[in-house]
């Protein structure tokens, strides 16, 4: 695979009172913790990497999906691997390839490049699985005192939005950017008129075709039951969020 962010490489991350910082997570490069190197499609929406270990080579899908345009744009962030004999998106498999680290680390650096181009948005992380809820929230609970360095993570507890706390169970997680800065939507500003037509025929990363990977199929019955999970949990938290939002100046 083509590193386009090479493991031991930077990315721009971000900005904050438009000053880009650099280097990828800051707990990656002080730790120098190891992540798998990802590709994207364009639209910088969807993201694949390789997990390898003693289950082969899987590949990772990581999607953000659009819920909510007003009062900002909300996304929900998914994982998942592809399974190449039905031909789908699978939320649910346990890959158990022992890097699990590696696999959180990987998806920590596509959240940090994700919202370096989306800026306006917030995104929403939850799952119907307690055991992938539990391995977010320690994620979070590990490397807390470097996330908080540029972005707020709120955790859903009671039906309550509140600042992400060590040893809180949640049932899902809000991120949202510290100085926050508006900005319009791109809606793929970087393609242009060709790319966007071939876009259309194959699923392309970077402009090259990831092992065959087709089209995600946005009416299938597992894609549809995911985006309206996400669904729910946005509008049962959606009074807690408003009030965060004007807090925090967002609206």
């Amino acid at each position: 695979m083509q590193q386009l962010f090479p493991a031991g490489g930077s990315l721009i991350i971000g900005r904050q009172k438009n000053i880009r910082l650099f280097g990828l997570l800051p707990n990656l490069l002080s730790m120098n913790l190891e992540r798998y190197a990802y590709d994207r499609k364009r639209t910088y929406k969807e993201y694949v990497f390789y997990s390898n270990g003693p289950n082969g080579r899987v590949l990772k899908v990581v999607r953000f999906v659009l819920l909510k345009t007003r009062p900002v744009h909300i996304y929900n962030l998914t994982l998942g691997d592809w399974n190449k004999a039905y031909d789908e998106l699978d939320y649910w498999s346990v890959t158990n390839n022992g890097d699990t680290g590696k696999v959180l680390a990987t998806v920590a650096a596509i959240v940090y490049d994700f919202m370096d181009i989306f800026r306006s948005a917030l995104i929403l992380v939850e799952s119907d699985s307690p055991a992938r809820i539990r391995l977010y929230q320690m994620a979070i609970h590990k490397y807390l005192k470097e996330i908080e360095e540029i972005f707020n993570v709120y955790g859903d507890i009671d039906d309550d939005l509140v600042l992400f706390q060590k040893n809180v169970h949640y049932n899902a997680f809000l991120i949202t950017r510290k100085e926050y800065v508006i900005l319009k939507e791109p809606n793929e500003i970087y393609m242009t008129s060709s790319t966007k037509n071939n876009q259309i025929k194959k699923h392309v990363y970077n402009d090259r075709d990831i092992d065959g990977l087709p089209l995600i199929d946005e009416n299938h019955p597992e894609v549809i039951k995911k985006t309206e999970a996400a669904m729910k949990t946005l509008d049962r938290i959606m009074p807690k969020l408003e009030a965060i939002l004007r807090k925090d100046g967002y609206l």
